[in-house]
């Protein structure tokens, strides 16, 4: 999860070693399993999603981060919010993560196109609970 600042963002610098942002995270769903990256070394499964912008609705953040990411028109539904808050060696971030939910059908499954740089996987629900960052988000 690349925190990289685009225009409009709603992430900010608090002081030198302190970030905030506000993010939309997808948890895309089809026939008990979960959309996720994985990244082989940590274990650490991630959702897809990005920064809200200034003037955007969650939800449409949401829906607008899906469809950069994987060719996909959704409509989301805000399911909760989740605090998170983490620690990197030169900073300690907080995010307010706004979780939206999607089921798949088959056909939306089958059209998904990933942006290039990015690949995942349908990981079981139970599965999914142990790998999730932040682990909070197994709870929608």
């Amino acid at each position: 999860m690349g925190l990289v600042q685009e225009p409009n963002d709603l992430r900010f610098q608090v002081n030198p070693q302190a970030k905030f942002d506000v993010r939309a995270a997808v948890l895309l769903v089809h026939a008990g399993q979960l959309l996720a990256t994985v990244n082989s070394a940590s274990g650490i499964a991630l959702v897809p999603g990005g920064a809200v912008k200034f003037g955007e609705t969650a939800a449409e953040a949401a829906a607008r981060e899906i469809h950069e990411e994987l060719k996909l028109n959704v409509v989301p539904q805000l399911v909760g919010i989740v605090e998170s808050f983490w620690q990197q060696p030169e900073r300690t971030y907080q995010q307010l993560i706004m979780v939206h939910r999607v089921t798949l059908t088959d056909a939306q499954k089958a059209g998904l196109v990933w942006q290039e740089g990015l690949e995942g996987e349908w990981l079981p629900f139970a599965k999914a609970a142990r790998m999730l960052q932040p682990r909070s988000l197994a709870q929608f």
